[in-house]
């Protein structure tokens, strides 16, 4: 009876897994019209109206309502496929520590050139030409190397991410891990698309999290929760 009721309980946790991932779909669909809709500055209005979330729970659009997580998991998905064992291993985790800073570069790089064009040292033909289309460019190349690592363009290239990451430092509530409960499995660990090792943190506060919430969803035990 007890074997029949861990099936039940574990195929529950699936079903509710899955009208979760719809849900976060649902959204995804919904930036991915506003930005057709409004057009390229949208994400930044969006990002910003996020905010009063954001203090609470992190940087939900990233991992939620981005558009662009949406096409990196589905090109991730093909590259799963194809890969298989292989994916996630074209940058080793050495390279990847450091590699997390580059957004922060990418986002001064742009807030250096809005300063400089404000103050009329860059015309509108380098703005459009250096700035605009190569930003452009990194964000393509980004999400078409999520065929090979799991989100990469939210690891290293957003700068709309690497701004929404600092709300990280002073959330109010926070993944918790209740060690009494973990059984060191490491499931968090494999389902998190930024790398975390979640299994080795008692409280979530790494500025990597984009508060998808996966290794919560997917931990058999219920060790991981939101306090």
């Amino acid at each position: 009876m007890k074997v029949a009721g861990n099936i039940i309980s574990r195929l529950q946790k699936i079903e509710k897994v899955e009208k979760v991932e719809r849900f976060r779909l649902s959204l995804q669909l919904i930036g991915l019209a506003i930005f057709i809709y409004f057009g390229s500055q949208s994400t930044f209005y969006v990002v910003l109206l996020s905010v009063p979330v954001a203090l609470l729970f992190g940087p939900v659009y990233c991992g939620w309502m981005c558009p662009r997580g949406m096409f990196q998991n589905i090109i991730g998905s093909m590259g799963k496929r194809v890969l298989g064992k292989r994916y996630n291993k074209l940058i080793p985790k050495r390279i990847h520590k450091p590699l997390l800073y580059f957004r922060y570069v990418v986002l001064l790089f742009l807030l250096t050139a809005l300063v400089l064009y404000e103050l009329q040292l860059i015309d509108d033909s380098l703005m459009e030409s250096v700035v605009i289309d190569g930003l452009l460019v990194i964000m393509v190349v980004s999400i078409l190397l999520s065929f090979f690592v799991d989100r990469a363009a939210c690891r290293y290239f957003c700068k709309e991410g690497a701004a929404a990451s600092l709300t990280n430092l002073v959330k109010i509530r926070k993944i918790k891990r209740d060690a009494s409960l973990c059984n060191s499995c490491g499931i968090c660990d494999r389902v998190c698309p930024m790398w975390i090792d979640v299994s080795k943190k008692d409280v979530v506060r790494d500025t990597a999290c984009i508060s998808c919430m996966k290794c919560v969803q997917k931990c058999p035990v219920d060790a991981l929760r939101v306090e």
